[in-house]
């Protein structure tokens, strides 16, 4: 027998063994986690509306924060704008480019101090929502009639 047969021979060989071994690993990683009961299901279920409602508000908070930085954006156009055409000797438009800068202060300030905070407690927030949930509900066996049972007369805490 040449060498590359042996070779081949004795991969072959090491992929048989090592296939059932492999499928009774996986099966038994399957059956680690017990499945769930019509408590749990329920408890989930609550979950999952919580972090629906946690998805919605830190989607309000990011419009927020967007709306804001747009705002920032725009004005910082037109105090671009107004340097490169203004008459330095123009009063008047010294006063409003003065008025464009403080208002554009304002709302950095604003982003800064609320919006932005805002927007990263919500998304924290939301984060350790779905990590439990992960944790408790994710990768878990639900028997169909289980399921129909939990779902009767739901009453999920307000988030």
């Amino acid at each position: 027998m040449s060498r590359s047969r042996m070779a081949r021979g004795w991969w072959v060989a090491a992929l048989l063994l090592a296939v059932p071994s492999l499928a009774a690993n996986m099966a038994m990683g399957q059956s680690a986690k017990p499945a769930m009961t019509v408590p749990e299901i329920r408890a989930c279920i609550c979950q999952e509306q919580k972090i629906a409602t946690l998805r919605a508000a830190t989607a309000d908070k990011d419009a927020a924060y967007r709306k804001r930085q747009d705002q920032v954006n725009g004005l910082t156009a037109q105090i671009n704008q107004m340097t490169a055409t203004m008459n330095p000797t123009d009063n008047l438009a010294q006063d409003q480019l003065s008025e464009l800068i403080e208002l554009r202060a304002r709302v950095q300030r604003q982003i800064r101090d609320t919006t932005l905070p805002e927007l990263q407690r919500s998304t924290n927030v939301l984060n350790l929502a779905v990590q439990s949930y992960n944790t408790i509900c994710a990768d878990r066996t639900i028997y169909d009639v289980d399921d129909v049972e939990a779902r009767k007369n739901l009453s999920c805490p307000k988030p």
